[in-house]
């Protein structure tokens, strides 16, 4: 089903248009985001994979809060969290 307004993403000094999902895809598109939240995956999950026991699991917990409470207040602001 075709939606009845799509989001589209225009890039590239105007030379590209991308169709977006939702008001995320959009940020991520438009500032080309897509890499650095490639990096943050490879980033969580190789703190993951090192969690053996519950001291490192507090560890990856401190370091993951950390980054929550930076992201938190720009994700309030844009109306996502």
């Amino acid at each position: 089903m075709k939606k009845k307004n799509p989001l589209f993403v225009v890039t590239n000094k105007g030379k590209d248009v991308e169709q977006a999902t939702d008001f995320l895809d959009v940020l991520i598109k438009k500032f080309n985001l897509a890499p650095v939240i490639e990096i943050l995956k490879v980033f969580m999950t190789m703190l993951s994979e090192n969690v053996k026991n519950y001291p490192m699991f507090l560890v990856v917990k401190n370091q993951f809060d950390k980054f929550m409470a930076l992201l938190t207040p720009f994700l309030s602001a844009m109306g996502i969290a």
